[in-house]
């Protein structure tokens, strides 16, 4: 629901996207990753010799939270034909924040047909969920809600599910019933600043801002920019631009803040002149924040 998104000299915050979504497992130690006591460069994984080395690198790599190495080191052994059964769902899940989603949703079925109908409950969350994250980019509501109900079929606990249900139920306007699943969501996951910040935008949406306003304080210590962007936009909606203005000031020129406070400001007047606040908030998912010039 909430992201920054590196554009080389901007960066785009997603009110309720799809995009911070398919980022939610994406998240793991970077310490370095070492064989035969060297290096291994993640973006140039070194030639394995075999399909079991490879395979153990992939592994290494990925459980390292390299995974833009790991993808790569999966995408040659597909090349080679090297992957089968559960190994090419590993293959679709750690591609799926690289490929195209058409292309992470033909992988995913790919192997679903790989599995061969011998499919575990884990299996199928993680195909459920991949599906269902690749159509939520893709802004296919219903495909995506219906993967999502699969994968909570599979495990109703599952975090990622929820969540990707809330941000479906979001952008249908189902306030109340994305409210039920990302408060479930929370209460599983407390510390989740994707959750947060979805949660946080549903109750923007119920007109609830001094809850939005008191969940994403929790965050204030630690406050990463997508947190900091939502707080102001909730301070504007309740009327505290001197608010709002001093949370961006904290992390933010001046000049950027301005131009931020002015979009928000924009977004507000449009919803109290009868713009439905789903519809301006995905909007606002669409549109560039500049934040700072890198050089």
């Amino acid at each position: 629901m909430s992201l920054i998104k590196n554009t080389h000299n901007s960066f785009r915050f997603g009110a309720l996207t799809a995009t911070a979504l398919l980022l939610v497992m994406l998240a793991g130690c970077s310490s370095q990753v070492i064989k035969d006591g060297e290096p291994v460069i993640e973006n140039a994984p070194y030639e394995a010799e075999s399909a079991e080395e490879a395979l153990k690198l992939a592994h290494l790599l990925r459980d390292n939270g390299r995974y833009k190495a790991a993808y790569e080191v999966y995408e040659n052994m597909d090349e080679k034909g090297q992957l089968e059964g559960a190994f090419v769902l590993e293959y679709a899940s750690i591609s799926a924040s690289f490929l195209p989603p058409l292309e992470a949703i033909a992988l995913f079925k790919r192997a679903e047909l790989a599995l061969d109908g011998n499919i575990t409950s884990e299996q199928t969350q993680a195909i459920c969920v991949g599906t269902g994250r690749a159509h939520l980019a893709l802004s296919q509501l219903e495909q995506a809600s219906s993967n999502f109900q699969c994968a909570l079929q599979a495990n109703p606990n599952s975090v990622v599910a929820l969540n990707g249900m809330g941000v479906v139920l979001n952008k249908q306007g189902n306030f109340p019933e994305a409210l039920k699943h990302l408060q479930k969501a929370i209460d599983l996951s407390p510390s989740s600043k994707l959750v947060v910040n979805n949660l946080s935008l549903t109750w923007l949406a119920l007109g609830k801002h001094q809850k939005a306003i008191s969940l994403l304080r929790t965050k204030h210590n630690n406050m990463a920019i997508s947190t900091r962007l939502n707080l102001a936009l909730v301070y504007v909606f309740n009327h505290r631009e001197d608010m709002a203005r001093k949370v961006l000031l904290e992390a933010l020129p001046q000049e950027n803040t301005e131009q931020i406070l002015d979009q928000y400001s924009s977004s507000l007047h449009r919803v109290e002149n009868g713009v439905a606040i789903e519809t301006e908030l995905f909007a606002l998912s669409n549109t560039p924040i500049k934040l700072k010039d890198l050089d």
